[in-house]
């Protein structure tokens, strides 16, 4: 994540359904929570437990090798603590007022073949939060923006 200077590791599953005929994609996309750790004003250490929602479908394309798919997800922020122990916000309800609109594409070039897998990555923007305490606001500076970056590896299931 570009704005708070941080990273969170990003697991979970994707049921993916691939028409031969037409490349298209259609996939049920379940990530698992996890926890990040950012910097705030730079030096400020704040970690967050993070929720990623889909919101419907991902659809895509397979076309002469390469992958596309295009995911809607509502972040969820249940906490933000400083130090890894002083809460400052989060709840329930604290979420990304928008969902993200998160593309992601195979590596220009390279075949990637869906019954191996591959790396597959993109970027995508946060939208201001909403909902998580009294310091909703400043964490929103903190947390929207753009140039945020995915970069995943998809395995075919065992």
């Amino acid at each position: 994540m570009k704005a708070p200077n941080g990273k969170a590791p990003l697991t979970g599953s994707v049921n993916a359904n691939l028409n031969l005929d037409t490349g298209d994609v259609t996939a049920d996309l379940k990530l698992n929570p996890t926890k990040g750790n950012f910097q705030i004003l730079g030096f400020l250490p704040v970690t967050a437990d993070i929720g990623l929602v889909s919101q419907g479908q991902t659809t895509g394309l397979y076309k002469d090798g390469q992958l596309t798919t295009n995911s809607k997800v509502i972040t969820k922020l249940s906490t933000f603590n400083v130090f890894g122990a002083i809460p400052i916000g989060g709840g329930d309800q604290c979420q990304t007022t928008k969902p993200s609109d998160i593309t992601l594409k195979s590596a220009d070039g390279q075949f990637f073949d869906p019954g191996v897998g591959g790396k597959i990555s993109g970027t995508y923007s946060l939208s201001s939060i909403d909902n998580c305490g009294p310091l909703t606001g400043i964490l929103s500076l903190f947390t929207a923006g753009d140039g945020n970056t995915i970069d995943l590896n998809l395995t075919p299931k065992a």
